[in-house]
């Protein structure tokens, strides 16, 4: 396998992300392909190279909820946030390098700007979410979201039409969830009463990362045709935010992919719809409230939940 490509891969499209030195990721890099190639290592021929340019239409939803002490007690939900059908218009750049019809070497970044969107946080003095004194709803149309990911695989030719590459891969996905015009809905002997009230600008920063397994299959349905489908297992994802409050969990994760490919008449090039999934969740954790005395207060963070649907359309050239 071409060793220097693989390094200059890794210097390209990973440092700028997890600030790596050079000599780290020329290691990396050559890892991956040592675990992956046989004792004997062969020449790649040929490399193929794709890139990929997407517009995506996307809606996320994220919820989370604390109870009120480190036992899960007190009661066991105190406080609930969710925001709901937060629309982003994406970008994303995808880049295929495909050595001799069989190796694959991918990745991607995208970026998203938030257009709509509601957050509600509310607030209980019972268990299971009863006795709530405080609701509040508010606008998230100011919210984005970055993504990344890279993955090396090897394709299993079933015929010349259908072929199946496994894939191990490390993605990390941020957010950065905004409320703003605020407006109280429900207040039981709470100060500002109802109705709207100024100055509400805060953000919800979220980050999930950790290494995946996963399959790419694609399929030669027509002369001009290919459909693909994408099915990564997140293993592991750290979840943080910002400094008055953060929240530490480990979770798990799944993310799904449909979509087809039409051969254009301009040379390797192809038009790409399609639709995708990604379903995040954690175990309990820990949310701490960083307090203006210094102090800390921690409580028992029973969940989050994340789930994002992408409708996606783009452009793949072939070199």
């Amino acid at each position: 396998m071409n060793k220097h490509l693989i390094t200059r891969f890794f210097s390209a499209f990973v440092q700028p992300r997890l600030c790596l030195k050079p000599y780290l990721l020329a290691a990396l890099g050559l890892a991956i392909v040592g675990m992956l190639l046989p004792s004997q290592v062969q020449a790649i021929d040929e490399w193929k190279y794709k890139l990929d340019l997407d517009y995506n239409l996307r809606f996320d939803q994220l919820s989370w909820n604390i109870a009120g002490n480190l036992a899960g007690t007190g009661p066991n939900v105190i406080s609930d946030l969710s925001w709901n059908n937060v629309g982003f218009h994406e970008a994303r750049l995808g880049f295929r390098f495909i050595g001799d019809d069989t190796w694959y070497l991918k990745g991607y970044t995208s970026k998203a700007w938030g257009f709509t969107g509601t957050n509600q946080d509310s607030d209980y003095n019972g268990d299971n979410r009863s006795l709530e004194y405080s609701r509040s709803v508010a606008d998230s149309d100011r919210s984005s979201a970055e993504d990344f990911s890279i993955a090396i695989g090897q394709q299993i030719r079933i015929d010349n039409r259908i072929g199946i590459t496994p894939l191990v891969g490390f993605s990390s996905h941020r957010q950065t969830f905004t409320m703003t015009n605020g407006n109280q809905t429900v207040c039981d002997s709470c100060s500002r009463g109802l109705g709207p009230y100024a100055g509400l600008n805060s953000t919800f920063n979220t980050h999930w990362r950790g290494p995946w397994l996963g399959l790419d299959l694609r399929l030669a349905a027509a002369k001009r045709w290919t459909t693909y489908a994408e099915l990564d297992w997140n293993l592991r994802s750290d979840l943080k935010h910002p400094k008055s409050q953060d929240q530490t969990a480990r979770g798990k994760g799944t993310h799904i992919g449909l979509g087809m490919s039409y051969a254009l008449l301009v040379p390797n090039s192809f038009f790409n719809v399609g639709v995708k999934q990604n379903q995040y969740s954690t175990r309990a954790g820990v949310h701490n409230f960083y307090l203006a005395n210094g102090t800390v207060s921690s409580q028992r963070l029973n969940a989050v939940n994340w789930r994002s649907n992408t409708i996606t359309v783009g452009i793949t050239s072939q070199y």
